[in-house]
């Protein structure tokens, strides 16, 4: 994974063994070009470069599927439960796959639906409560993930004013880069995490 706040950009590569990779390139929704289609692989490849990607992962590579472009902005059902219909998963809310959050949200919404229904007889009261236990999780998840958004994909010279102040305290200290993606969000997600993150603290 390679991020370059200055384009907007991120370069991913996941290895899948037998010499196959997933490979993607994170860009900006108004560039002037969309990678989509067997006529755009090249482009694809010299944005990934750009973007800080080693080019020679690249060589020799040959595309083995569809290139496809789509947008990542989340959507989400605010209380996904009435009337005995509950939402669980990508039905509740999509993250922005950006941040490869959507297993675990969904694993965590199955989690605390089986949980409250074990707790309560009453299920109606228990569905509620799962409700307002995925408000809380992705709630916090979307708010970290805005956070890395922010430092990491903006741009403008109010983006990059925040970077450079915040980026050598994160050298420095890097307990201040929120963990919500890999800890999980039973950790704080609170005004004190942002200053600290941002380095306004």
């Amino acid at each position: 994974m390679v991020i370059n706040p200055f384009l907007g950009q991120i370069a991913f590569l996941f290895p899948q063994g037998g010499k196959r990779v997933r490979a993607y390139v994170i860009y900006q929704a108004d560039s002037p070009w969309r990678l989509q289609g067997d006529g755009e692989v090249s482009r694809f490849v010299d944005e990934a470069i750009r973007t800080g990607a080693p080019a020679e992962f690249y060589a020799g590579a040959k595309a083995a599927g569809p290139l496809a472009s789509f947008l990542t902005a989340d959507h989400w059902v605010d209380h996904p439960y009435k009337e005995g219909v509950a939402l669980i998963g990508d039905a509740a809310a999509s993250s922005d796959p950006t941040w490869s959050q959507g297993l675990s949200l969904t694993m965590r919404d199955v989690r605390v639906m089986r949980d409250c229904l074990l707790a309560d007889d009453d299920w109606d009261a228990a569905c509620h409560a799962y409700a307002d236990g995925h408000d809380h999780h992705y709630g916090v998840i979307h708010t970290a993930e805005n956070w890395l958004r922010e430092m990491w994909l903006d741009r403008g010279a109010e983006a990059d004013e925040r970077r450079s102040r915040a980026l050598p305290l994160l050298a420095q200290d890097p307990s201040r880069m929120p963990d919500h993606l890999f800890g999980g969000p039973d950790l704080p997600a609170d005004e004190s995490v942002r200053r600290r993150f941002f380095g306004e603290d």
